[in-house]
């Protein structure tokens, strides 16, 4: 024997399974927008940071560049131009000049070292100077000839 169904039976099922249906579909899409929001937050973090990691290494890059440009004396704080007094003579242009007067200055890199300034007393008290480390223009005079 069969079954029958009230027609009200059967249509209160078949809205029943609607709305659940309905609502699940709400749910994923809810879910899935939320989501999405959040990858783009998270994109434009990402963005963020990586303008921030930029412009902090262009600030190394530029701090790096200023500290190759200052020539010190054995890490202090005296300057090469306080070392070298005449004008347009450069701390490579003495490491040179103390090498081909014989003399070890170290490698030549435009940076004034221990051995570069030994160099220069070495060469100062040979010539009879005042050993003090200063190429002023008596000690460039005999060192450039």
């Amino acid at each position: 024997m069969r079954k029958s169904y009230n027609p009200i039976s059967l249509f209160f099922l078949a809205s029943l399974v609607f709305i659940a249906g309905c609502a699940t579909t709400r749910a994923k899409r809810d879910t899935t927008a939320d989501l999405q929001s959040q990858v783009t937050e998270l994109r434009s973090q990402l963005q963020t940071k990586d303008q921030e990691i930029q412009e902090l290494q262009a600030r190394l890059e530029s701090n790096d560049r200023a500290i190759q440009n200052v020539p010190t004396y054995a890490g202090s704080n005296i300057s090469s131009s306080s070392l070298i007094r005449v004008s347009g003579v450069s701390v490579k242009d003495v490491q040179q000049a103390l090498a081909r007067a014989g003399l070890d200055p170290g490698p030549v890199d435009g940076r004034m070292g221990k051995k570069t300034k030994a160099a220069i007393k070495e060469f100062q008290r040979s010539h009879h100077l005042r050993a003090d480390g200063i190429v002023g223009e008596k000690t460039w005079s005999l060192l450039k000839s």
